[in-house]
């Protein structure tokens, strides 16, 4: 299917985005109906409607998306959030995005968006965690101080919180724990690259996870509930997405270069030290045992990963419900780039 899935609403239908258009589509035979479309220039239209190419090269496509209640979903697109009303079939702006930063997930919890900045961060700003509620009312809940940490992975909610993953490669990059009303958030498992992640599912008390290291082996790592750590397998390149469903966890590896900068590196093929293959693989973890095993594999197209994106999968919210198989889709990937494909893991 042609498009990016945003949001899986139920096992029958689904928020898609194509050529800059909001849909709802029926999963089962692809049906769909415009919800509306984004109120972006002619050009940019033109560009997402008649080359792949020129969209990958200048982002076009939403970072991420998140739920606030049945008919509201907000999207992270060209560094500004926007709400689309799905029963409405209107979509506004909500606010522009910090300058620099942009948002990398969503972290959804009792009614409220929460994310954090997700940038370059070179001259070592600090870094905030923001929440949006069902009020559209945007706040700051906390912001780690200049010379601390890069910027924000991920938010994942826990029992007695949040979990909190900062990147990349400063001393104090890693995992934090945040209490449940964010006056205090402390360093968990910081400052090695085992401790480097954007995906992580709560565990029987610990965090189950996949390192995003671009330069050294990565793993999917478990936490114990009592800090003991352990490697369930390692996996050919770093972990951006991943998504679970009933019985299963599942993980996408990235293909991505050095993470060098300059003209040289932009139109490198050449892959960092902890990417093995230019393969994509789909991993899942079974819930129960936690064996390990891969799904699928894709192969990462010709462009050059700087300029024309990693070759990866994303996967869309709203599948934990899901028992047989997985909504995903293709970026960079050879034969596959730009479609939304419905993967069976049993």
């Amino acid at each position: 299917m042609n498009g990016r899935l945003i949001y899986i609403i139920n096992e029958t239908q689904g928020i898609l985005l194509r050529n800059l258009a909001f849909y709802m589509v029926d999963l089962r035979d692809r049906k769909r109906r415009l919800i509306t479309h984004m109120p972006l220039s002619y050009r940019r239209n033109a560009i997402m409607s008649y080359c792949r190419l020129l969209t990958r090269l200048v982002r076009l496509e939403p970072k991420c998306a998140g739920r606030l209640d049945e008919n509201r979903y907000v999207v992270c697109v060209l560094g500004k959030l926007w709400l689309l009303n799905a029963q409405e079939r209107t979509i506004t702006q909500l606010a522009a995005m910090r300058s620099g930063y942009s948002i990398l997930n969503f972290c959804e919890h009792d009614g409220c968006l929460y994310w954090g900045d997700y940038g370059t961060n070179s001259n070592h700003e600090e870094i905030n965690i923001y929440r949006l509620d069902k009020n559209l009312h945007r706040d700051i809940v906390y912001r780690f101080a200049p010379n601390s940490i890069r910027h924000i992975h991920n938010i994942i909610s826990v029992d007695n919180g949040f979990i909190v993953m900062a990147g990349d490669n400063e001393p104090q990059a890693g995992i934090y724990h945040a209490n449940a009303d964010w006056t205090e958030v402390i360093p968990w498992k910081i400052g090695q690259q085992k401790y480097r992640a954007v995906v992580g599912f709560p565990y029987k008390g610990g965090l189950l996870y996949a390192t995003d290291s671009v330069e050294t082996e990565n793993h999917i790592r478990l936490i114990s509930a009592n800090g003991e750590e352990k490697i369930l397998t390692a996996i050919n390149g770093s972990c951006i997405y991943g998504t679970e469903i009933k019985d299963y966890y599942l993980f996408s590896t990235t293909v991505e270069p050095h993470e060098g900068r300059g003209i040289k590196n932009l139109f490198s093929n050449s892959l960092g030290n902890g990417i093995k293959s230019k393969d994509v693989h789909i991993i899942s973890v079974n819930k129960d045992d936690l064996s390990v095993r891969i799904v699928k594999k894709y192969k990462k197209d010709i462009w050059p990963m700087k300029l024309f994106q990693y070759g990866t999968i994303i996967f869309p919210k709203g599948q934990e419900d899901n028992i047989k198989g997985v909504w995903c889709y293709n970026v960079a990937c050879r034969k596959h780039d730009g479609k939304s494909e419905y993967i069976k893991i049993i």
